[in-house]
């Protein structure tokens, strides 16, 4: 899963390779069981996968958090705000939109310098109708948003009383007799639908996408 133009894959690198105590992008590319220059095509594109980054972290009990926002000593001093954002994947997902009040606390949390809200959430995409922008198993980092306010042709996921997880553009319908929005798809292969503004739980608008490699 990459990121791109959020956080800085050379420095995150830097920071992995110290917490696991080695020196070189080949002992890192052993760890992670990929091919040492793919390391290197991270570094030219400012990219990462950030799923192979959550497991190896996981494996070694490094704090995730510090490698993706912990400030280098080369680094100017700013104020980051350090957000809890859940990790909702794909097998938690129907729980979630049940509204299981006890989830959220099981979730492991992660704080990404890029959301600057204390309420925010981070979904794995399971379709492609939002291809090529967002790819399936790929993750939407999303701000708490709300029907009244939030901005005509947002990407947005949406939790919906009775279709549950959505992800879409959002437009409004301008014909005073309707009470809905218009789900657009960036896929030309599927269709556009509409969503009741009565259906809808939750709303969040999608700050950043954690691509799939």
């Amino acid at each position: 899963m990459q990121v791109k133009k959020s956080l800085n894959a050379n420095l995150i690198l830097k920071r992995l390779k110290k917490a696991l105590h080695i020196n070189t992008d080949i002992e890192l590319s052993k760890l992670l069981n990929i091919k040492p220059n793919t390391i290197s095509t991270w570094k030219k594109r400012d990219t990462l996968d950030f799923n192979a980054i959550i497991s190896i972290c996981n494996l070694h009990e490094i704090d995730l958090n510090k490698i993706l926002t912990e400030k280098s000593h080369n680094e100017k001093s700013t104020n980051i705000f350090l957000n809890d954002t859940p990790l909702i994947k794909r097998e938690i997902q129907f729980e979630y939109c049940l509204g299981n009040e006890d989830l959220l606390n099981s979730l492991p949390k992660y704080h990404f310098p890029f959301i600057q809200t204390k309420i925010s959430r981070a979904f794995e995409v399971v379709g492609n109708n939002m291809k090529p922008i967002i790819n399936a198993n790929s993750f939407v980092v999303c701000e708490v948003s709300d029907i009244n306010t939030i901005e005509e042709n947002a990407i947005a996921v949406i939790i919906s009383k009775t279709k549950g997880l959505i992800i879409n553009r959002i437009q409004k319908n301008n014909s005073p007799l309707e009470n809905n929005f218009i789900l657009s798809n960036d896929n030309t292969f599927f269709k556009n639908t509409s969503i009741d503004i009565d259906d809808i739980k939750e709303i969040w608008t999608v700050k950043n996408v954690l691509i799939t490699m």
